[in-house]
């Protein structure tokens, strides 16, 4: 059993900010941070993807009704993302991107249905025409995440009645398979079936099976984790330096440790100093920044604000707004429905 008193939910507001600056810096051009390099040693969709493995797989160690763990999963992620759906077709039409009679054309009406299920990643020509090209393209990982969610019960079920040290094994070969594939998943070709395989959950399964192994261990091998975030941000830190490398989605030689690294830096850093987490007083806002933050972005590049870091500061402004109205009129409404199933 983990301590309830921790930090992920400032750790997942910090992420999610991560992913906004890269986001910013990137699609609306603003040069004048020149050095990104330690923004980017700090991959947030990495980092949800190992606090996802672990904290999903305390919550069904906790609870393993199959009933229980689909309901939990589908109000968490659900009324915020619909919501979200509702706020990026007003845009659509306000910004004149498509007409009202084209919301019940085949095209929109299928992406509809794709931002509804898990099927985010896809967006139809017509759309395309919007800011980067996509209205909401982070949303690719609410499919990987998704999968995870789904995997995990099996993948419990199938280890239930394993030795401990079968179980070491199988997951070690797992997460070597994984690594392997990813390292050479970097040269396949921009296909249909590549393109699937690149928003399944194949090629981030080690991040999320690296939380679930140190969750799985954690009795045993919390001593390294509690109180020592500052001694792995400096063994992280130096790693990185010393070989001029950052996380990668697709690691190379070096990069598979520095992966590794990162996530233990980040289950650590959720267990030191854990009364950081009582500033956020349990609202998780995190979410409502990831989903909303490309509406915003894509809506400043259609109105011509680029080029200037006055515009990513608006960007984080803004979306931080619509985050807290999401989480308090929505996400934490609908998590609130928990205990009445």
């Amino acid at each position: 059993m983990i301590s309830r008193e921790n930090n992920f939910d400032v750790i997942r507001v910090l992420a999610s900010l991560q992913v906004i600056i890269i986001h910013c810096i990137t699609h609306l051009e603003i040069n004048s941070i020149y050095n990104t390099y330690i923004i980017k040693l700090f991959p947030g969709v990495l980092m949800f993807f190992c606090m996802s493995g672990f904290l999903i797989m305390s919550s069904f160690d906790r609870n393993p009704n199959i009933k229980k763990y689909t309901i939990n999963r589908i109000l968490r992620i659900f009324p915020g993302l619909h919501i979200s759906l509702i706020f990026t077709l007003f845009l659509l039409l306000i910004l004149d991107i498509i007409k009202i009679t084209e919301l019940f054309s085949v095209p929109v009406l299928t992406w509809i249905f794709a931002q509804l299920t898990f099927f985010q990643f896809w967006t139809p020509d017509v759309l395309r025409t919007w800011g980067v090209g996509t209205p909401n393209g982070s949303l690719w990982t609410i499919a990987v995440e998704l999968q995870f969610y789904i995997i995990l019960p099996i993948l419990v079920l199938c280890l239930k009645k394993i030795k401990l040290i079968y179980k070491i094994l199988i997951l070690g070969i797992t997460l070597t398979l994984v690594n392997y594939y990813r390292t050479m998943d970097s040269g396949l070709n921009e296909g249909v079936i590549d393109k699937l395989v690149a928003v399944s959950f194949i090629p981030y399964f080690s991040f999320f099976l690296t939380g679930v192994i140190i969750y799985l261990f954690w009795i045993k091998i919390k001593v390294i984790f509690e109180g020592k975030a500052i001694i792995w941000l400096i063994i992280y830190l130096i790693y990185c330096f010393s070989y001029d490398l950052q996380p990668s989605y697709h690691p190379e030689g070096f990069q598979f440790l520095a992966n590794l690294l990162l996530s233990i830096l980040t289950i650590s850093a959720a267990f030191t100093y854990p009364k950081l987490g009582k500033f956020l007083k349990g609202n998780d806002i995190s979410y409502g920044l990831y989903i909303y933050h490309m509406l915003v972005i894509n809506t400043m590049i259609h109105l011509g604000f680029s080029k200037r870091f006055e515009y990513l500061l608006i960007t984080i402004l803004i979306t931080t707004i619509l985050s807290v109205l999401s989480w308090l009129l929505i996400e934490k409404k609908a998590l609130s429905l928990k205990n009445k199933f």
